[in-house]
């Protein structure tokens, strides 16, 4: 096999592990809306959601480090059973103090997931196919929010609660405990020898260096904000579709990520090819563009055609982002800065969730639209003012 070849059964296999562990995050797209049909205020609702986000963000910053190489599959396959053991919780679950519980475990158990999948991925993709490995790395993340909320209008009706789909959907997980292990089988000696190589290289004092970079300053900034509107438009829109008389709001999302797919499935070349910086700029401008169309559209005859816009522009937001910091990282600190990647998507999504809902319960939903257009637009004004092009040559210089 190549030396740069990226469709590998390694690969291959993150990407499948990490689509069944997201499934498990946008199965809950309603979860705001049933929480509030059990008693609880929108903020309480908010605060309940974000939970999920701060207590994995707690840990990707006391505990990202101390995942390596050589423990990732364990900390996976831990991780994986908290998930499962979360989703069976669920079910029985239903006052303030059980519900937080259930969503801090679940926040730890995608943390060993997702951080252990991205330590995994930045040591095997080759360097010259960062940009396409991105890519197609991101379908795994975004296939999920496609095809979940448009399984649940089919499937909620057909059972007592929601909860149940949750179930559901931790159960599609157990079959990754068995492809991680193969996955320990096939790599594990692999990947020891990296770690080996690179062992003693990394210390408090460089690494607190390596994050206060500008690039990857610049870099985590705009992720959070990306992630920010990101999961303020996926876990708020039914709510604002419900109040606008919207039906089947679902496929809002399904139109959406069908087309971040797309971009990411046939396009993937392109994020190796054109100025990642760039790419980024004009993706957050289009979906600031997005936002201002909801806030004026006259009826839902416009909704899919918007879902497409936001389909182009988050679509071609992300990748580049990955790609630029893994470009302006040396090899040592890559799977600790791509950790710290998904830290500050948490610190987005429960933001986004919180704060957005404190947002519409103070100024309505036309309010949450125009703070989220000002927020994608004055992001796409500060990456292009910072220009982080990559200054580590394919991340070769230390």
């Amino acid at each position: 096999m190549p030396k740069d070849h990226l469709l590998t059964f390694e690969f291959l296999s993150l990407c499948f592990i990490t689509f069944a562990a997201v499934c498990n995050v946008s199965v809950f797209f309603n979860f705001h809306l049933y929480l509030q049909g059990i008693g609880f205020s929108g903020k309480e609702a908010g605060f309940i959601i974000g939970l999920y986000s701060l207590s994995a963000m707690a840990l990707y910053v006391t505990a990202s480090q101390y995942i390596h190489l050589g423990n990732a599959l364990k900390c996976m396959t831990t991780g994986i059973l908290l998930v499962v053991g979360c989703g069976v919780a669920y079910l029985f679950a239903n006052q303030f103090r059980e519900l937080v519980l259930v969503r801090i475990v679940n926040g730890i158990g995608m943390f060993l997931v997702m951080a252990s999948c991205m330590v995994m991925l930045v040591a095997i993709i080759p360097q010259k196919k960062s940009g396409l490995a991105f890519s197609l790395y991101s379908v795994a993340l975004l296939l999920p929010y496609s095809i979940m909320p448009a399984v649940s209008e089919v499937v909620l009706p057909l059972i007592a609660r929601p909860t149940t789909m949750y179930l559901l959907t931790a159960c599609l997980l157990l079959p990754a405990v068995f492809l991680a292990r193969s996955l320990r089988t096939r790599v594990r000696n692999r990947l020891l020898a990296q770690e080996k190589k690179r062992e003693g290289i990394f210390c408090k004092d460089s690494e607190r260096k390596n994050l206060l970079r500008k690039p990857v300053i610049a870099i985590l900034l705009v992720n959070g904000i990306y992630f920010i509107i990101f999961s303020a438009l996926f876990y708020l829109f039914e709510g604002f579709a419900v109040a606008k008389g919207m039906k089947n709001p679902g496929y809002f999302f399904t139109t959406q990520m069908g087309v971040m797919i797309v971009i990411r499935l046939l396009g993937g070349r392109i994020f190796d090819k054109f100025s990642k910086v760039a790419l980024v700029a004009i993706a957050l401008s289009i979906t600031g563009a997005g936002f201002v169309l909801l806030r004026v559209m006259p009826d839902q005859t416009w909704l899919l055609p918007i879902a497409v816009l936001f389909g182009l522009g988050m679509g071609l937001c992300v990748p580049p982002l990955n790609s630029l910091m893994y470009l302006n990282t040396s090899p040592q600190f890559r799977g600790y800065n791509a950790n710290m990647m998904m830290l500050v998507l948490h610190i987005g999504s429960f933001t986004g969730s919180f704060f957005g809902s404190w947002i519409i319960a103070s100024g309505g939903y036309n309010q949450f639209l125009v703070v989220a257009a000002v927020l994608a637009v004055g992001a796409a004004g500060f990456f292009l003012a910072v220009n982080p092009a990559p200054e580590i040559s394919m991340g070769l210089r230390k």
